[in-house]
């Protein structure tokens, strides 16, 4: 079969690669545009999701009221018994306001519970020396001392003695008597807040072993 025209072997050649430079630079183009569409989809991926309903996330952490109290406490001594505490203490008649913790195990002898550490004076003349520490009071609501924390960060005596002294027909279990008959006895022979707090401590941490401490 003959065609009308007839083309050189240079047209042909530059026709040739003509379109292999076109081919290329459509290869070119399209690769462009595909590392772009991945790149955003990094970027979009990089982004936290955030979800489009359902309830909003909830914090867990624990309501004020379940912190444990810091407190400063005047230490006297350690004893590994609480007979040999009582002995300590039978012996110094300064110490006798003092009160007996039990806390790891150990019985510790002390004579006032601040909460600030203003609030106790230490002295190494005496023998004495600040300890801080932390109690926990939440268990303390199964024997009737829900009360136990209001009262030890209590700054104002009167408020405690309201406590003591519940109002007539007010209804009152007989583990929350318990506790108002306990203020009422500590706050008859002292008003310092401090003695109060050490006091009502050392019954709930030995006694009724609700009130947990830890150092």
């Amino acid at each position: 079969m003959k065609f009308g025209k007839r083309y050189s072997k240079m047209t042909v050649f530059a026709a040739m690669l003509h379109g292999v430079l076109v081919g290329i630079a459509a290869v070119a183009v399209i690769g462009f545009l595909m590392i772009g569409t991945k790149g955003k989809e990094t970027a979009g991926s990089a982004t936290p999701e955030v979800p489009t309903g359902g309830p909003a996330p909830v914090e867990t952490t624990a309501p004020a009221e379940e912190q444990p109290i810091r407190m400063y406490a005047k230490q006297h001594g350690a004893f590994s018994t609480s007979e040999a505490a009582a002995s300590f203490i039978a012996e110094q008649p300064d110490l006798a306001k003092a009160a007996i913790i039990q806390a790891d195990n150990q019985f510790y002898v002390w004579s006032a519970i601040g909460l600030e550490e203003g609030d106790i004076e230490a002295s190494e003349s005496e023998g004495t020396y600040r300890k801080t520490f932390s109690v926990e009071t939440a268990a303390c609501q199964s024997v009737g001392a829900g009360q136990l924390k209001t009262v030890l960060t209590e700054t104002d005596i009167a408020k405690i003695k309201t406590l003591a002294s519940p109002e007539k027909g007010a209804k009152e279990d007989a583990q929350a008597k318990g506790f108002a008959q306990n203020l009422s006895a500590i706050t008859a022979f002292t008003e310092d807040l401090r003695i109060v707090r050490l006091h009502l401590l050392s019954h709930y941490s030995h006694t009724d072993r609700c009130a947990k401490i830890s150092f």
